[in-house]
């Protein structure tokens, strides 16, 4: 029997243990324990899933013909990584009743549970439609009919656009107040959407992480092409002795210098933090001691001493024999790709190999040390 992600209680949004089910399910038979993620790791493996989805929204949109069939294929997958089952009755429900005075009978496409109430309202269109002034009644209507949900998703199946009541209670905003792309997974706006996971769900986080997101593109769109009332705020601040439609290009210059100012602070701490970068220093168990100027050889010199093979088993998603996804990309080693040479800090790879040396019960001292000149 094939072995399946729901079969396990690990939140496919706080773990990746599914894709090993399927990676090896016909080639071996694996035991499974509890295995840990880092903030960045989970954020990493939740962009890689977005990605992965997002190559097949593009390699097989032309065989997908109509609404259900988007919903299997395309917005199903979109759930599930996002950590819902959808196998689940009480975390996804189809064609949940949303019956508002005399309209009886009407039913929403998907309704996602959280602690037993309504989190968000999923109506879904063929992944060909554009959206219409008449998808987004149909969406107002179920979102007011369902008082307990607080968040009304219209989708495609590639565009998702996420509405709230921050205006009014129960009153579906006319807005989006955050869309998200499959054809373009862009990671600045994977971080507003990791708010919608089961496992980090929270409308404050949502709300603040998408208000801080408008708010840069508020201010990306006056760098271009500032605005009356933006410039009349800077001008009546300062009050300078030059006429208003002059103080424009003023405002323009001041913006751009304060950016190239702050990048180039950014450059010099980076330089200040290279000026004393480090580096790793592996001692194995056999008392060989693996130190290259390059870190990501180091790393990589240690997971082969330890075994491609053995460290796959442990930890599918850091050596594979199927290359990743662009998000992370791998090194090709021999038949296999090996993650956390792109990405990684030099922490990072420190945390990975002793997590890794964990759980294959072997003795390794991993340093972080001054970065190691290069020889002559």
């Amino acid at each position: 029997m094939p072995i399946r992600w729901q079969d396990f209680s690990i939140s496919p949004a706080s773990a990746t243990i599914y894709k090993s089910c399927a990676r090896y399910q016909q080639k071996t038979l694996i035991s499974f324990s509890p295995i840990y993620y880092s903030t960045k790791e989970l954020i990493m493996d939740f962009i890689e899933e977005l990605d992965n989805l997002s190559n097949r929204i593009a390699d097989y949109k032309d065989k997908v013909k109509g609404e259900q069939a988007t919903i299997d294929a395309f917005v199903k997958p979109f759930i599930r990584a996002l950590g819902y089952d959808d196998t689940n009755p009480t975390e996804v429900v189809p064609q949940f009743t949303a019956d508002i005075g005399t309209k009886q009978g009407e039913k929403v496409d998907l309704a996602i549970l959280k602690d037993d109430k309504v989190a968000m309202l999923i109506e879904c269109k063929d992944w060909s439609s554009d959206f219409s002034r008449e998808n987004f009644s149909q969406l107002f209507r179920y979102f007011i009919a369902v008082q307990e949900a607080r968040i009304g998703v219209l989708t495609n199946g590639i565009q998702y656009k996420f509405y709230a009541d921050l205006k009014a209670p129960n009153r579906m905003d006319e807005d989006p107040f955050f869309e998200f792309d499959m054809s373009e997974v862009q990671p600045s706006l994977v971080n507003v959407l990791k708010n919608f996971t089961k496992d980090n769900f929270d409308l404050d986080n949502i709300y603040s992480a998408a208000g801080v997101l408008k708010i840069k593109q508020i201010l990306i769109e006056q760098l271009k092409t500032p605005t009356k009332d933006f410039v009349e705020f800077f001008y009546n601040a300062i009050k300078l002795q030059m006429e208003i439609q002059d103080f424009t290009a003023v405002v323009k210059r001041a913006f751009n210098e304060f950016l190239d100012e702050q990048r180039e602070k950014k450059t010099n701490r980076s330089n200040e933090r290279l000026a004393k970068f480090t580096n790793l220093k592996v001692t194995m168990s056999d008392g060989h001691i693996i130190h290259h100027h390059n870190g990501k050889e180091t790393y990589i010199e240690v997971l082969e001493k330890l075994g491609l093979e053995k460290v796959m088993r442990v930890r599918p998603n850091i050596v594979s024999t199927e290359q990743f996804s662009l998000a992370t990309k791998g090194t090709k080693r021999g038949r296999f790709w090996v993650r956390g040479t792109n990405g990684f800090s030099t922490g990072d790879r420190k945390a990975e190999l002793e997590k890794i040396a964990n759980l294959l019960g072997v003795s390794l001292l991993v340093e972080q040390v001054e970065k190691k000149p290069k020889s002559n």
